[in-house]
């Protein structure tokens, strides 16, 4: 009897924590880094009151220069990545789990952990851009948290409170 050696082809092997969203973005589109932030988001319904048109849920990621001494963003500071969900006061009351996903023209030092802004506003999610220009207003629900290593599967968790 005669046996075969089985044939594998070569593997190559990226390194940890790279994910296919990355390896697309650094070989097709010529960009340097994905940045991935993941957020656990919720907040006390009892508090948000009742809405006819629903709640969207924004959540944007900014470097930490970004940051004077106030809580928000520092004025036209854009952030590193946003998105927008329709969401629902139960929901929030259970926690939301968001993921936020952008692109980067160079790569950040692993010490510049981004900074997690999310917020709760009346209203459909429509914004344009997926509310990459969007801004709290200064009575918003919103919560403030460094994000946590993105090499980890854990999500940043961020209660939302009303301020001002």
């Amino acid at each position: 009897m005669t046996t075969r050696a089985k044939k594998t082809a070569p593997r190559s092997a990226a390194p940890a924590g790279v994910s296919w969203v990355a390896l697309v973005a650094a070989t097709t589109l010529g960009i340097a880094g994905v940045q991935r932030v993941r957020a656990a988001v919720s907040a006390d319904p009892r508090e948000l009151g009742e809405s006819r048109e629903g709640y969207r849920l924004i959540v944007q990621s900014y470097a930490p220069s970004s940051f004077g001494s106030g809580q928000l963003p520092l004025g036209r500071t854009r952030p590193l990545a946003s998105t927008q969900l329709p969401i629902t006061a139960g929901e929030l009351a259970r926690g939301v789990a968001v993921d936020v996903v952008g692109l980067e023209a160079a790569a950040k030092p692993v010490s510049e952990a981004p900074v997690i802004v999310a917020w709760v506003e009346r209203g459909r999610a429509d914004l344009a851009f997926d509310g990459f220009e969007a801004r709290p207003a200064a009575d918003a629900f919103y919560g403030i948290a460094p994000s946590a290593d993105p090499t980890q599967v854990s999500r940043t968790p961020i209660v939302l409170k009303r301020h001002g």
